[in-house]
């Protein structure tokens, strides 16, 4: 053979080994790649396994403690000078004095005082004839009573029939055989049924206020003495809730006329007749500010927009929401008609799962400047809109930029795929909508308060499971509008839906001026022996524990 003749088969043996190894070369880059994808898939898996053991058996707790925290922030460059003498002077007033707080004993409880508005009975124990003495026994004594204790009784549900009787007035006349009859008319009724006012807001208080499913109420009411199946208490809930949609109807629109609401949805069960299954549903929270302080609530099927695109189809505000599509569809579609502002809690969550599944200085550092803004807000809390909105703009808005700025470095050199990367990307995508708090004073950080309103289905459903029908969702949602409104005013809902159901049918439903009488707030100006003292005294207890432990925190890390 040739040289020529070896030099092209070694040429060809040469390529044939090119080809070869590149063909090596691409499965192997492309097991990498399915081996990175995998990593990352299994990163994943485990990040989401370590924070479901988290959600089911770890704390719930999420306050964010780093002892380094005074060196990452210096407060005199942020205003705390400025702002200490508007934000800790009305903690102080608010806060209790040490005579306005009530004596604890040795053990460090409150002494328990009884209400003097509960029922009393008085019992009176006299000597016997053994107890006295032999030789005083027929002489004149004077003989009294004293106060020796006293102890509280509980009655099981009482159920009482009423017996209404009209009067009637026989007219007897001489020339004719008939009687003529004249009798009273018969005050309306909100239903025609068995149960009365009470008995019906008893009902819808401890099912939709108290958790209770139906048919543990029967249970409860067949103690009583009387049988009242779950079928016959849930068609008097629909019925009812369809009386009480005129004023609910009237909340709704009230609510939708205030500058600010907040909106949260969570999902319940309903059933499906004839699928053999139940099909995911959803309660929608959509509150008022405080010219509409009410907790309103609608029905859906699903978790589309046409609902929310339905019901603020005319409103023009601000929406304090979490970044769920259809919030964000609603601000793109309005043409600037809804101005979307972002929670920061949200926003905030999740930097702390990072930093639960492994904590880090970029994640200690974030969740630093959440608490800083946080503080911030607390110490704003008791001033008006225009000097909450002033203390903004010399105290949070530098602190916002600043995070802004480490934001947009920290993401310059994160991998595309880091954990990390996606918290901040959740902020700096909707930027503008993290800021909008910064454009009025009116404005929450967060939105907390429909958060916490959802939590009242969210109970019940563990309790009642699902809705049996869409009709059934329809009533919850007017009727938990109702109880979460009262639990919102602090309002005995009891006293109040008992009210509302003896003078709704003597109202005009379809005249607004009338109907506003029975609103929640309105209602209690007139009513004010239904405000639940205790409620109101709870809220500013915790308010003034809270207010205290910030402050605390503050001075040691100035002090640091």
């Amino acid at each position: 053979m040739s040289n020529d003749a070896q030099i092209r088969e070694l040429q060809q043996a040469n390529a044939k080994l090119r080809a070869d190894n590149a063909t090596l070369q691409a499965t192997i880059d492309q097991q990498q790649q399915t081996i990175d994808e995998q990593q990352s898939v299994l990163e994943d898996l485990q990040r989401d396994f370590h924070l479901l053991k988290r959600s089911l058996f770890g704390h719930r707790r999420e306050r964010f403690e780093d002892p380094d925290q005074g060196m990452l922030f210096d407060f005199a460059v942020l205003g705390e000078e400025e702002t200490t003498a508007a934000s800790d002077a009305p903690a102080e007033s608010a806060a209790p004095n040490s005579e306005q707080k009530k004596k604890k004993n040795r053990r460090g409880r409150q002494r328990r005082v009884i209400p003097e508005t509960l029922e009393r009975q008085r019992r009176e124990r006299k000597l016997d004839d053994d107890e006295i003495p032999a030789e005083l026994r027929g002489r004149k004594l004077r003989r009294f009573f004293t106060k020796a204790g006293e102890w509280i009784e509980m009655q099981p549900p009482k159920l009482i029939v009423i017996e209404e009787y009209v009067e009637t007035l026989a007219i007897d006349n001489e020339d004719e055989t008939a009687t003529e009859m004249i009798t009273a008319s018969r005050q309306p009724r909100i239903l025609s049924s068995l149960a009365g006012p009470s008995l019906l807001a008893g009902i819808a208080v401890q099912h939709f206020a108290d958790h209770q499913p139906y048919y543990r109420l029967e249970e409860i009411l067949r103690r009583g003495g009387l049988t009242i199946s779950r079928a016959t208490q849930c068609r008097w809930m629909i019925d009812l809730a369809g009386e009480l949609s005129p004023l609910v109807g009237l909340m709704r629109r009230r609510t939708l006329q205030s500058p600010l609401v907040q909106a949260d949805e969570t999902p319940v069960m309903l059933l499906e007749p004839g699928a053999g299954q139940a099909k995911t549903a959803y309660l929608w929270a959509v509150l008022g500010d405080a010219s509409a302080p009410y907790t309103t609530f609608y029905f859906t099927e699903d978790r589309s927009r046409a609902g929310p695109v339905q019901w603020f189809a005319d409103y023009a505000g601000y929406l304090v929401s979490d970044a769920y599509v259809v919030y964000e569809l609603l601000g793109e579609k309005s043409l600037g008609r809804i101005q979307l502002a972002a929670c920061h809690v949200h926003a905030r969550r999740k930097f702390e799962a990072l930093h639960v599944l492994g904590p880090t200085q970029a994640t200690s550092k974030a969740l630093g400047y959440f608490q800083r803004l946080l503080d911030l807000e607390d110490q704003y809390r008791d001033l008006s809109d225009d000097d909450r909105l002033r203390q903004r703009d010399l105290c949070s808005r530098p602190l916002l930029e600043e995070m802004k700025v480490w934001f947009d470095d920290l993401l310059s050199e994160l991998r595309p795929r880091h954990a990390l990367r996606g918290a901040i990307e959740y902020m700096t995508k909707r930027w503008d909508c993290f800021t909008r708090f910064l454009q009025s004073g009116s404005i929450p950080m967060h939105n907390n308060n429909s958060e916490q309103a959802v939590k009242n289905p969210v109970i019940g459903k563990k309790n009642w499971l699902f809705f049996g029908s869409p009709r059934g969702g329809e009533a919850g949602s007017v009727l938990f509008t109702l109880t979460a409104t009262c639990r919102r005013l602090k309002i005995d809902p009891h006293a109040y839906l008992t009210d509302v159901c003896e003078r709704l049918p003597l109202l005009a439903r379809a005249d607004e001026s009338s109907l506003s009488s029975l609103l929640p707030d309105v209602w209690l100006a007139s009513h004010p022996e239904s405000q639940l003292e205790m409620r109101v005294e709870e809220s500013e207890s915790k308010l003034s524990r809270q207010r205290d432990r910030r402050r605390q925190r503050r001075q040691a890390l100035g002090a640091a």
